[in-house]
């Protein structure tokens, strides 16, 4: 039982066998000199029909690990990224931030500088090989993944990676990363452990205890105004959360991401401190940052509830939010209990929830009422206003496009009532440079359906757009991506001017680390791929651009539209 001999395979072979066979289907790869071993054992495959994950040659690590979070969102299958040793691990680590936060799981692949300098086939033979060794490479990302290990001479691969994504895709999910030697990659491979089971990956998800759900319905049933922070972006939960504010007349803000539809009733849109202070008990659904201390809050005698995976969000080093119920468990499993429960305790309580469903009903067409205005003055404004910008996506994008929105137009001016269309950009860690990467995931994820990024100016140009570019085209990828360029970083002026709000920012027309003038045209950037490019500043002619655009996609060309937007920002 404790012996392993050795095949006939390299470890790099069994590397790629075993990917395959735990469900990896693609690995999105930025190679270096480490990766010698896995080019060979590629080619190997290819002689003998072995089958291994698709290999996408990426130009840049940034845009590899946008991909693999992009490709999770709408495949729910962890895919893996592989990048050159420690400085391919340095270009990943915001893309590894933002899945840490973000709980994507995501298996990260590192090379490793060859340790020894003779007496191996591996050993190393470039002068860069001494330099880019350091004492503990996974002490760079360490605070960031659930799970870091090198992969020893010797060792059973299959064990190895089949518990890196069952650790990986373990709730709260997110990355892990792996790191490979040169040396123990070009080994030869000893028997490579069990064979997968076939059983999903990681661990089934935990239900709240029932009496937590009992407690938590038990205050729900004795307030009157009910709202419910957050969501979640699977389907079970979307149509969960929709079902229970329907039945009960529970006011939601789902705020960023699509966790329940637009349309519904009882979505009231992002949080708002008049919303707060109407409620007097308050769902928080695995989110993070439900309101802002600073600026708002629910009232002091509100009943608080957070229910998440882990409702104290225990990785994040500071959070002070209180609560009077934690409940942990599923989001998915938490709501139909709870909506069970709240059956039979609301039995008696048709008055209350008549009188909350009327409350709400008025608070949304005030809130649709606010939107049409904007959409009214933005009918006409010029410089473009981003509401308008957004409107008109709705307006020609299909029902069921993936929409990834990074600082591009306000997310309370799109409409989604399908799951898994809506996709919050930005990063959940705020490492911008992610969204037109996550739509080339998701693209690769769905080729079948419309895919379209919108992104401020300055977003775009984090997201290293020439890899992007080049991605669409090589990897028949198109996709649409709508650029709000007003010329700044606005999240950096808006940052300013609200922590002095009659400071000298507040009064000036440019400012220094902010401006981004002369503006590009951003739109021939495209020009490269032979991909199709239009500048609009015009309100009126936007919507025929955005159809163009949309045209060349369907048509097998990526896009872009540069929408010269308003300098105040996203709306």
């Amino acid at each position: 039982m404790d012996s392993h001999p050795t095949i006939s395979e390299t470890v790099a072979e069994a590397y790629l066998r075993a990917l395959y066979e735990y469900g990896v289907r693609h690995v999105f790869a930025n190679g270096g000199t480490d990766f010698a071993p896995i080019v060979e054992g590629l080619l190997g495959a290819n002689e003998t029909g072995m089958k291994v994950p698709h290999f996408v040659t990426i130009p840049h690590e940034n845009v590899a690990m946008a991909m693999a979070v992009g490709y999770y969102k709408v495949a729910r299958i962890p895919a893996s990224v592989m990048v050159h040793t420690t400085v391919g691990t340095a270009n990943a680590i915001c893309g590894v931030m933002n899945a840490d936060r973000g709980n994507v799981p995501v298996l990260l692949a590192a090379g490793r500088s060859p340790a020894t300098e003779t007496g191996h086939l591996g050993s190393r033979n470039i002068g860069i090989h001494w330099s880019q060794e350091n004492f503990d490479q996974g002490g760079m990302l360490r605070e960031y993944v659930r799970w870091d290990y090198e992969l020893r001479s010797g060792q059973p691969v299959n064990t190895v990676v089949g518990r890196a994504l069952d650790i990986a895709m373990t709730d709260p999910m997110g990355p892990v990363y792996l790191t490979l030697p040169r040396e123990v990659l070009a080994d030869q491979a000893v028997a490579p452990g069990s064979d997968p089971r076939q059983r999903p990956m990681g661990t089934l998800s935990a239900a709240p205890a029932a009496e937590a759900i009992e407690q938590a319905a038990d205050i729900l049933a004795g307030a009157e105004r009910v709202l419910i922070i957050g969501g979640s972006a699977a389907p079970k939960g979307f149509h969960a959360l929709a079902r229970l504010a329907e039945t009960h007349a529970i006011a939601c803000a789902p705020g960023m991401g699509s966790y329940m539809p637009s349309s519904h009733g009882m979505n009231l849109g992002g949080v708002t401190e008049k919303l707060l202070a109407w409620a007097d008990a308050v769902v928080v659904l695995d989110t993070a940052v439900p309101w802002v201390p600073r600026f708002t809050g629910p009232e002091a005698s509100a009943k608080l509830i957070h229910i998440a995976n882990d409702p104290h969000f225990g990785r994040y080093p500071y959070r002070g939010y209180q609560m009077d119920l934690a409940i942990s468990g599923s989001v998915d499993l938490a709501l139909p209990l709870l909506d069970g429960a709240l059956k039979s305790k609301l039995k008696t309580k048709g008055a209350v929830i008549d009188k909350r469903r009327a409350e709400i009903a008025e608070m949304r067409q005030a809130l649709l009422d606010r939107r049409a205005s904007v959409l009214d003055r933005g009918r006409t404004a010029s410089p473009i206003s981003a509401a308008w910008t957004a409107k008109c996506i709705n307006d020609v994008k299909d029902d069921d496009a993936i929409f990834f929105n990074e600082l591009g137009v306000p997310p309370g001016f799109m409409d989604f009532d399908q799951p898994g269309c809506s996709m919050a950009g930005g990063g959940s860690a705020g490492g911008l440079g992610s969204s037109l990467g996550g739509a080339l995931g998701a693209k690769i994820a769905a080729p079948d359906r419309q895919v379209i990024g919108a992104v401020g100016d300055g977003s775009y140009m984090f997201n290293v757009p020439a890899a992007c570019h080049f991605l669409q085209r090589s990897e028949n990828l198109p996709t649409l991506t709508v650029i709000s360029n007003n010329a700044q970083y606005f999240a950096v002026r808006n940052a300013t001017v609200s922590m002095y709000p009659d400071g000298r920012a507040a009064k000036a027309n440019s400012l220094p680390v902010v401006d981004l003038t002369p503006s590009p045209d951003y739109s021939k950037i495209i020009d490269f791929c032979d991909g199709y490019g239009q500048k609009v500043d015009d309100p009126a002619k936007l919507p025929a651009a955005l159809e163009c655009g949309l045209e060349a996609v369907a048509k097998g060309d990526p896009a872009v539209i540069n929408v010269v937007t308003a300098a105040g920002g996203r709306s």
